[in-house]
């Protein structure tokens, strides 16, 4: 035992004056749970605040040492979206998706994001028959892949009915929005959505 004390605790058989022992100080391999809540817990209130450029910051630092969280990745996606970073914040999702395909906010902020790009592209006219096409069946995917792990949100029911208004399928567009009236009292039918749904 006494022959290694020597060696660095990284693993890489050199002498700790070789290897990592010059950076220790600057390093640190991870964090305890109780830290990783209060990261979290400064991010959140850091987004409450709208400071979503230094959430995301922090988020940026716990998802190194959690790259398997889909939890954290599903936050830094959504602040990134907040703070403008479009591209950026479906990457991060992409990732959590990756890390864990079950994790149901992810799907469903998948969905969302995809389609509020469909109808931002929709408003602005920039966008072609095929790519639009695109957009909502991945949208309508995504959001019916948040239903099939979380059939009570209200979120994805209402987003569903307006994907399906879009693609001018009354029936589902109607049935999605019943049941986001029914689980979420905030929600109502926006007025002549199934006609002219240019939200």
């Amino acid at each position: 035992m006494s022959k290694n004390k020597h060696l660095c605790p990284c693993g890489s058989g050199k002498r700790a004056k070789l290897c990592c022992r010059p950076n220790t100080t600057l390093v640190k391999f991870g964090f305890s749970s109780s830290e990783k809540l209060e990261l979290r817990l400064a991010a959140e209130a850091l987004a409450a605040k709208g400071k979503h450029q230094e959430a995301s910051e922090i988020l940026e630092r716990l998802v190194k040492i959690s790259p398997h969280n889909p939890l954290i990745w599903n936050d830094l996606g959504i602040q990134y979206e907040a703070a403008g970073r479009t591209e950026e914040a479906f990457t991060a999702l992409r990732r959590g998706h990756h890390a864990d395909s079950t994790y149901p906010p992810i799907w469903y902020n998948l969905g969302k994001f995809t389609l509020d790009r469909f109808i931002r592209l929709y408003q602005s006219g920039e966008l072609t028959e095929d790519h639009a096409e695109e957009l909502l069946t991945r949208a309508i995917q995504f959001l019916n892949g948040n239903l099939d792990r979380d059939p009570e949100n209200a979120d994805a029911h209402y987003n569903l009915a307006i994907a399906y208004a879009f693609c001018k399928d009354e029936h589902r567009a109607k049935a999605h929005m019943e049941v986001a009236v029914r689980l979420g009292s905030e929600y109502e039918a926006p007025r002549g959505w199934l006609n002219s749904p240019g939200l």
